[in-house]
């Protein structure tokens, strides 16, 4: 009897050994530290301590009731593990039946944003947002155009159209509107439209948008304002004689800069207050009211060798309407000034003097100078 007391004793003890598990001491802790915010994916350190020290305890990291990493204390009871963050947890270590306190570790997730497309008015647009990880929350894109503002609530994936009507800068704002333990994140990218480089045959939007401040300015444009013809053609040319550019008939780069900080020309004449200003150096013509110009329109005068275009002070005399055969040959509408010379209609004028002597203009301008400018009108050639 005695010996199967004893037997008994011994098989009740056996399983606790085999176990390798140890009484937890009386007054025993288990601490843990990490860094408060960490980058998705990046290798941090977990730090703690078991108390009383004990080398070579087993210590386990988990996220919630997952398994993350071990380790064995150091002399000490220190003990550190690396593991590379994707959750911001809670963590806690475990250790000898005890555990510690939790541990949140914020995460700063990836926001990529890019802006796919060309950078020019008129061209498609748009910027694309993605966050990594995709768990780590929603996007707000918020588009700031001078004078107005456009925001919208996004997955963790955007794609978002920008606009290129307009030649402008603006920002757009991408923020990651975080879920619980991760961190906010906000990128700004700024976006210069710039003009494109219009010649002949463009057509669309920017056509109208560029005939359009040409108009503002005082310059002749053709009624039809989205497609970049020939008419379109003379006015570019007129800016650019204006301005005293190369009269390539190319709205580039140059001729937009200039188009930005165009200023309305002076006339060199503030009397009579209504009157005409051809001037030969720039060729272009100003029509003057009030002592300002209100309008300006290329010219093609003298440039045949032995020919030239009279200067002075003259008045219209003498208006046709219609075609007027003369013998250097047949003028659109003339209003002549002096002589046979006139200002005229003409489907060719090109953007230097090419005239036997008369004042070429487009036939679109001569359109209207004929009806608006009336007999009597003051000329001045110069």
């Amino acid at each position: 009897m005695r010996r199967l007391l004893l037997l008994t004793a011994v098989l009740i003890a056996v399983p606790a050994a085999a176990a390798g598990t140890a009484a937890t001491p009386p007054g025993a802790s288990l601490t843990l530290k990490a860094p408060g915010a960490t980058t998705y994916g990046h290798q941090i350190n977990f730090l703690g301590r078991l108390t009383p020290a004990a080398a070579g305890t087993p210590v386990r990291l988990l996220r919630g009731t997952t398994f993350v990493s071990s380790t064995l204390t150091k002399p000490g009871g220190s003990f550190t593990m690396k593991v590379k963050v994707a959750q911001p947890g809670p963590f806690h270590a475990e250790a000898t039946g005890i555990a510690s306190p939790p541990v949140t570790v914020r995460i700063v997730p990836f926001l990529d944003t890019s802006v796919v497309g060309a950078r020019v008015a008129g061209s498609p647009l748009s910027l694309t947002a993605r966050l990594r990880p995709m768990y780590a929350g929603s996007l707000r894109i918020t588009v700031q155009r001078p004078g107005r503002t456009f925001s919208a609530r996004f997955g963790p994936a955007a794609d978002v159209a920008l606009g290129t009507r307009s030649i402008e800068s603006f920002n757009v704002v991408v923020e990651a509107v975080p879920h619980a333990g991760f961190a906010a994140v906000i990128r700004t990218v700024p976006v210069a439209i710039r003009p494109p480089s219009l010649s002949l045959g463009a057509r669309g939007p920017i056509v109208a948008d560029m005939l359009a401040r040409l108009k503002a300015l005082g310059y002749e444009v053709p009624s039809s304002t989205s497609e970049f013809g020939y008419d379109a053609l003379e006015s570019v040319y007129a800016f650019q004689k204006e301005e005293g550019l190369d009269r390539t008939g190319v709205a580039d780069a140059t001729f937009w800069e200039h188009l930005d900080n165009a200023v309305v020309p002076q006339p060199r004449y503030q009397l009579p207050a209504a009157h005409i200003e051809v001037n030969k150096t720039k060729q272009v013509l100003y029509v003057v009211r009030d002592g300002k110009v209100v309008h300006i329109s290329p010219v093609s005068t003298a440039g045949l060798p032995g020919r030239f275009t009279p200067e002075g002070q003259f008045s219209i005399y003498r208006k046709v309407p219609g075609y007027d055969p003369s013998p250097l040959g047949i003028l659109y509408k003339p209003m002549y000034f002096t002589g046979g010379y006139a200002i005229h209609g003409n489907p060719s004028v090109p953007p230097y003097p090419a005239s036997h002597g008369c004042i070429r203009v487009p036939n679109f301008v001569i359109e209207r100078l004929y009806t608006s400018e009336p007999y009597g009108e003051t000329v001045y050639v110069y």
